[in-house]
């Protein structure tokens, strides 16, 4: 999907939304998501990653990028099935090097956030070692973030939080539409946080001092 259909089917949703804060923020950050061959994150290889950018005036439709990456081979018809991304499609992706080059070139060095992002990291650093290229350094999971700022719910799938923020993800299974939605995501977890602790440092301590406490102690 093209930025300009992203806009046209987030853009009233991201006007609702917006940060606020002053000093002790990220000046931005890079939500990503990933499609994938299969599950499997040595074997498996990456389809298509997409990505959006969030600055302290909310999510940045213009600043977004959707990248379809060539597989070794055309994954089986289950597999498309979930992503829907064809062997044609598949087939026309750009060569790994060059996709993870221009994800690379668009994060630069903001933070990196996603949901249960340890699957979206290990397939992107995987092919990015493969190409000679060096991971970001920053990455933080929101799923690990999400407890620590809202420990009274139950919530634990993307799609259980989206709803209790009273959100909804247009389409699934699509890079650029689930980096989207969990954009939306953290920009309603992000405005929790005071406006001077809104940087990697003190969220990544958040969500650290969560995975440690464990469920039982939360």
């Amino acid at each position: 999907m093209s930025a300009r259909g992203l806009r046209g089917l987030w853009e009233p949703v991201a006007r609702m939304l917006s940060f606020s804060g002053a000093e002790g923020r990220e000046l931005r950050w890079v939500v990503v998501d990933v499609e994938t061959t299969g599950l499997d994150t040595e074997r498996d290889s990456l389809l298509s990653i997409g990505a959006v950018a969030l600055t302290h005036q909310g999510i940045d439709l213009c600043d977004s990028v959707e990248i379809a990456v060539r597989p070794p081979s055309i994954s089986d018809r289950s597999n498309i099935l979930v992503h829907r991304i064809g062997a044609g499609a598949q087939a026309a992706g750009e060569p790994p090097a060059q996709a993870c080059r221009r994800f690379l070139d668009f994060a630069g060095e903001s933070p990196v956030v996603g949901y249960h992002l340890g699957f979206d990291r290990a397939f992107l650093t995987r092919a990015m070692r493969a190409s000679g290229l060096a991971a970001p350094r920053r990455w933080l999971d929101l799923a690990e973030l999400a407890p620590a700022l809202r420990p009274d719910a139950s919530a634990h799938a993307l799609d259980e939080w989206l709803a209790l923020a009273n959100l909804r993800a247009l389409t699934r299974h699509s890079a650029a539409s689930d980096a989207m939605a969990t954009a939306m995501l953290f920009q309603w977890m992000i405005n929790m946080v005071p406006s001077g602790e809104r940087n990697f440092r003190r969220l990544q301590a958040l969500a650290r001092n969560a995975r440690w406490a464990g469920p039982a102690n939360r």
